[in-house]
């Protein structure tokens, strides 16, 4: 149980590992991550492919990836996860990354190689951090309780056309997107030909 070298198999430790988290974080979805690795999404790691220190990707089986991926799914982190290494006689952070509803990786916040003891875990301090939401954050306030649960926040990010700022609020097809400014009007953008197409109807109807 080393720490980082180029590599491509992923080690028994690993999933168990991720299990023995999840089996101790509170969490709806716990069980649901947990039936990702048992049916075999994870294939690999993938060493050296993030700027995050200590980070361990995951390559996956495509048929699995597909059972589970969700377009609609955010992109967030649990942190603040306690794993005991037996190399340096003391507990390591460990975090683990989600996108689009299937884990991602995961990192160990150390120096060189360690040793973990999977089953000694502290998960007390955990907490669940979103980083795909900062454009959201910024108009939320315009959006009633209803609208919000049919976005996904992660979908929503700035963007500028014609000196104006919108805010992407959901793809369509070929290209072209829903979006929105901080009035709170609806636009239909397309990209060929290249139009901003006001919409007469409420976001509700339209989402």
């Amino acid at each position: 149980m080393l720490g980082l070298f180029k590599r491509t198999k992923i080690e028994s430790w690993e999933t168990n590992l991720l299990i023995n988290v999840f089996n101790k974080v509170s969490i709806n979805d716990s069980m649901f991550f947990i039936r990702q690795i048992n049916d075999g999404l994870l294939r690999g790691v993938l060493i050296g492919v993030s700027d995050i220190h200590g980070y361990v990707g995951f390559s996956y089986n495509s048929k699995v990836y597909n059972k589970f991926y969700d377009k609609n799914g955010r992109n967030f982190k649990f942190e603040n996860i306690k794993v005991f290494d037996i190399k340096s006689n003391k507990y390591l952070n460990l975090s683990i990354y989600f996108s689009f509803g299937v884990i991602n990786g995961y990192s160990v916040e150390k120096n060189g190689k360690y040793k973990l003891d999977i089953s000694n875990i502290n998960t007390d301090g955990v907490q669940k951090i979103y980083f795909d939401t900062i454009d959201y954050d910024k108009i939320s306030k315009i959006f009633t309780p209803r609208e919000k649960e049919l976005l996904n926040p992660s979908e929503i990010y700035l963007v500028k056309l014609k000196d104006k700022d919108y805010y992407h609020l959901k793809d369509l097809e070929d290209g072209d997107f829903l979006g929105i400014d901080i009035d709170k009007n609806v636009y239909k953008i397309t990209h060929d030909p290249f139009e901003i197409n006001p919409l007469s109807d409420k976001l509700e109807e339209i989402l």
